[in-house]
């Protein structure tokens, strides 16, 4: 039968034939064509169009167009009009419905394209489909004939309800040489057996029907329906079918493939199976039943993530093609991440209600940890070679590695005593620093003090008698001693320091006329020596070198000896004693 072309209702074109042809009609609902057709010299084929083939309406969602050997041609998509409940222009928000199913399926159609068509389930019925909002209104569709125990059956734009699709006189499926291929899938998750059977050509079989599968080499002998089937429907030859048992889909079976993408959904006996494909390649599963919800998400890339979830716990995974991993784990027992790329590095992070630990290695064996509990923190630092740790607890903080190196404000409060430190770059600034020994290259400070000496930045006080010294050959020895007004230069003893030098070119002593007097005493029990080198001057006479004055001999004369006293006399005045 020839495929005709509409737009907007008018015929544009009629296929007669075609270079291939596929047509899946399933118990689930679905309901689809493709074919391939030459299109020279015709009007092009759209999405948006209708194709007709045998009183079956499809809406065209995609075609590709293209020319092998000097030929053009079509590929054409199509889905049943019935895809068009898909649109959200017919969602509804609720659907409460309690008669008779032609009554309920007439108010459910009501506002759309579609008529009432055989409705045979007569039994009253009460359904309320109110789980989510918006409601997909080709799913409450599909929920509905579930809820009467019937089976949808398309007949161009009218639809009809069956209480059972296809033959219940069951049929002999492998009777004769017709079946060239049979495989069987058992499948004790769902609790399932599925069989796929090639057929060399079609017989009298549509979906539906009730058949039996005896096939001793493989130990099949069952009685089963046909649940689907695939074929050319202008070629008899190659016919692939799906037998197994039907579950009565409540989340109504969906496959729409706009722009190249494939959606099936799966609910029944506490299972949903949802599953979407692209014409790239790529893959979304999910899987719920009441031990949990399972999904799994991969690209053309091999790009894949995955997530599971029960009552015990919540698990997700992400790898890239590269080998990248990312994960997170969730269970009442705690919590964990891991994030791995492709060169190796890692990093891990683990919690519960006692603790926090965190983990980054990289390729190169360095590693870093922190551990955190209520009562104490646990930094580790390693690599190859070296390691540092630190540990803070509520009484001690522990630091070790090789080396420290603070830059910053630093601040110290309430040490072994109360006040404060701050260290700031070179600078160290407190109150007071107590301390055995302090060794150092260079000491600057404003004042330096005890009890009884006092050094600041101009003069060093004694505040009562003391002195400098050092240190000699039997003990110590007076430098400079201070006792009340008396100050002390050198030792009183002769094995101690006795002599002072000063090897400086002028020497005042005394800043007025109140402090004139030197006074110069030999010691009680030593004599006393003044040495002077150089020149010396008293009362402001400019200093004189010494100078050497001749003897007169026994019998000098009146007049010689007059001279040498006026020499002497000279001398004096030239050091300022007259």
């Amino acid at each position: 039968m020839a495929i005709e072309i509409y737009n907007n209702g008018e015929l544009v074109q009629t296929i007669p034939r075609v270079l291939s042809a596929s047509l899946c009609d399933k118990l689930d609902g679905t309901l689809t064509f493709d074919f391939t057709a030459l299109t020279k010299n015709t009007q092009p084929i759209l999405p948006g169009m209708v194709a007709k083939h045998n009183n079956q309406y499809y809406n065209i969602v995609r075609v590709k167009r293209g020319f092998t050997s000097g030929m053009e041609s079509n590929t054409v998509s199509c889905e049943h009009v019935s895809y068009l409940l898909n649109n959200a222009e017919y969602n509804l928000v609720t659907f409460v419905f309690e008669g008779t199913p032609i009554a309920g399926l007439t108010e459910l159609l009501a506002g759309t394209p579609f008529t009432v068509g055989v409705v045979e389930p007569t039994a009253m019925i009460e359904c309320a489909f109110t789980d989510q909002s918006p409601l997909n209104r080709r799913s409450v569709l599909m929920r509905f004939a579930d809820a009467t125990s019937g089976e949808l059956e398309y007949d161009g734009y009218s639809i009809n309800i069956r209480a059972h699709r296809g033959s219940t006189v069951r049929k002999m499926l492998m009777d004769g040489k017709n079946v060239i291929s049979l495989s069987a899938t058992y499948d004790s998750r769902k609790d399932t057996q599925a069989y796929e059977v090639n057929l060399y050509k079609r017989v009298s079989l549509s979906v539906g029907d009730e058949v039996n599968i005896t096939y001793h080499p493989l130990s099949i002998n069952v009685d089963t329906r046909i649940v689907g089937l695939t074929y050319n429907p202008f070629d008899c030859y190659a016919i692939h079918m799906e037998v197994g048992d039907y579950m009565p889909n409540l989340l109504a079976a969906n496959s729409e493939r706009l722009e190249g993408i494939s959606q099936e959904f799966h609910a029944a006996n506490g299972r949903l199976e949802s599953k979407i494909t692209s014409a790239e390649g790529s893959v979304s599963l999910l899987q719920q039943n009441v031990s949990g919800i399972s999904t799994r998400i991969l690209d053309a890339e091999g790009n894949v993530s995955t997530l599971s979830q029960t009552v015990n716990g919540f698990d997700a995974r992400i790898t890239s093609a590269e080998g990248a991993i990312a994960s997170v784990g969730i269970t009442l027992d705690g919590f964990n991440t891991r994030l791995e790329d492709a060169e190796g590095n890692i990093t891990t992070i683990t919690q519960n209600a006692e603790s926090i630990a965190t983990r980054v290695a990289n390729a190169e064996n360095n590693i870093s940890t922190v551990e955190q509990t209520a009562n104490k923190i646990d930094w580790i630092v390693a690599s190859g070679t070296s390691s540092s740790n630190f540990t803070l607890s509520s009484r001690v903080i522990s630091l070790v590695s090789s080396g420290i190196d603070i830059t910053g404000y630093v601040t110290f409060n309430a040490l072994k005593t109360a006040g404060q430190t701050i260290i700031n770059g070179s600078n160290i600034t407190t109150g007071s620093i107590s301390a055995d020994r302090i060794s150092s290259g260079t000491l600057t400070s404003m004042v330096i003090q005890n009890s009884n000496v006092k050094i600041d930045g101009s003069d060093i006080t004694f505040s009562t008698s003391g002195g400098i010294m050092r240190t000699g050959g039997s003990g110590l020895e007076n430098v400079l001693t201070f006792s009340s007004q008396t100050m002390s230069i050198g030792a009183y003893s002769g094995s101690l320091t006795n002599s002072l030098s000063i090897p400086m070119k002028t020497i005042t002593i005394g800043y007025s006329t109140s402090y004139t007097t030197l006074t110069l005493s030999a010691n009680t029990t030593a004599s006393g020596t003044l040495k002077v080198v150089g020149a010396v001057g008293f009362y402001g006479a400019t200093p004189s070198s010494k100078v050497a004055v001749a003897t007169l001999s026994t019998s000098a004369t009146l007049a010689t000896t007059i001279t040498k006293i006026n020499e002497l006399i000279n001398r004096l005045k030239t050091m300022g004693l007259v």
